[in-house]
């Protein structure tokens, strides 16, 4: 008799079996390296900045001087001169003296505070300071934000607008990341045709290859189209072969009928090294699923039926994708809800029951009702929670966690 995986077993099997894999990688200009992994940690070959720094509009000081300062008694300085902006000034502030600076100038040398604009009158050549000033306010100093030789962004770190800003503030033009994961795309089944061709008999049009396509390009991967495949096993193993030595990763939805399951296993046993990982997960939806490992690249037999289809590229390919990138969870993000209506599970199987949010004065999880060939019950729902095999459902008021999708 065959035993099903459990999900945590499943993922286990992905982690053992898909950790070492090694990534290309490739070098792009920093503009175009948003949301890209870098491949290698990064250290800062200068400081930043790499002078003393005014923070504010303002006059540089040596602060003493204020220290007793206030609306009736400021503090005077003589003003000598101006800091102009992207310039080394070639003065030197002595006490009693101050020169007029702006946000992000270079303070002189000998200065050791900027006080701000607003807390000074400027008058006949004279400053009046009204404000105490602390040693180094408003300054930035040498190497205070990033110190050269540190490491400011780490082999596999996400690289979003911070990442880019401090590699482009250490000067940075280009940087190596890795290369996105090729993803390859098969449907099978007689029945499955095209959007341009006449919807007749018992004919229904494609839906898994633009969901997985769509899906697909939302994450860090390359997505390839092979079309449809026929219930044909000659026919799918040539297709097969060519996407798995085009692609990293490659998905073939289908399977449903006891048929086309078998001509897929099949057909993924006869690859080259192929393993079988995986024939058959204790969940609904999403019990025919196959997992096999083919060399070094993974291949996933998907349920034909489009939400069970969908909901295992979420919660299982993406996983395999944060284990590839070497990624923390990407998982949707989770919020606790009421459960507006009770939900009864009777499979023997970990369910995931999806539900739409309603939010009011406290969150509700509305489940909603469909079989897993109802592609709009995805399209309606906020998200999913899950219910352990143990369970025998949920009731009305149960305080439930939501993984949005």
């Amino acid at each position: 008799m065959k035993v099903f995986k459990t999900d945590s077993e499943v993922f286990d099997i992905l982690h053992k079996e898909f950790s070492d894999f090694v990534l290309g990688t490739e070098t792009v200009p920093l503009y175009e390296a948003s949301d890209r992994i870098c491949a290698r940690d990064i250290e800062a070959n200068i400081d930043v900045p790499h002078f003393d720094k005014s923070t504010v509009d303002g006059y540089a000081v040596r602060c003493q001087k204020t220290f007793s300062a206030n609306d009736e008694n400021p503090a005077v300085f003589d003003l000598i001169g101006e800091v102009k902006t992207g310039e080394i000034p070639d003065f030197k502030i002595q006490e009693g003296q101050a020169a007029k600076i702006f946000t992000g100038g270079a303070v002189p040398e000998g200065a050791d505070a900027v006080v701000m604009l607003e807390n000074t009158v400027e008058q006949e050549g004279r400053v009046f300071v009204f404000k105490p000033a602390r040693p180094n306010e408003n300054i930035l100093k040498k190497g205070e934000d990033v110190g050269k030789g540190c490491t400011v962004v780490k082999k596999y770190q996400r690289l979003r607008a911070p990442q880019i800003g401090v590699l482009a503030a250490v000067g940075q033009k280009e940087v190596e990341v890795f290369s996105r994961l090729k993803v390859g795309i098969i449907s099978t089944g007689d029945e499955i045709i095209m959007q341009d061709q006449p919807l007749e008999g018992a004919k229904i049009y494609d839906v898994n290859s633009y969901t997985l396509y769509s899906a697909l390009k939302q994450e860090y991967a390359v997505p390839k189209l092979y079309g449809i495949v026929k219930d044909d096993y000659e026919a799918l193993v040539g297709i097969l072969s060519r996407a798995v030595s085009e692609n990293d990763v490659v998905l073939i939805s289908g399977g449903s009928s006891v048929g086309t399951y078998d001509n897929t296993l099949k057909a993924i046993q006869s690859l080259d090294e192929a393993i079988i990982l995986v024939d058959g997960i204790s969940i609904k939806p999403g019990k025919p699923t196959i997992i096999a490992k083919a060399g070094n690249k993974a291949v996933f037999g998907l349920p034909g039926h489009p939400v069970s289809c969908l909901f295992i590229f979420k919660f299982f390919v993406k996983k395999l994708f944060d284990i590839l990138l070497h990624q923390q969870d990407t998982a949707g993000g989770k919020v606790l809800a009421r459960l507006k209506s009770g939900f009864a599970a009777s499979s023997g199987r970990t369910e995931f029951v999806f539900v739409k949010l309603i939010y009011s004065d406290e969150i509700l999880a509305e489940p909603l009702y469909g079989k897993s060939g109802s592609i709009n019950l995805l399209n309606n729902a906020s998200g999913y929670v899950k219910i352990e095999a143990t369970r025998t459902g949920l009731k009305p008021g149960d305080l439930v966690e939501v993984v949005l999708l």
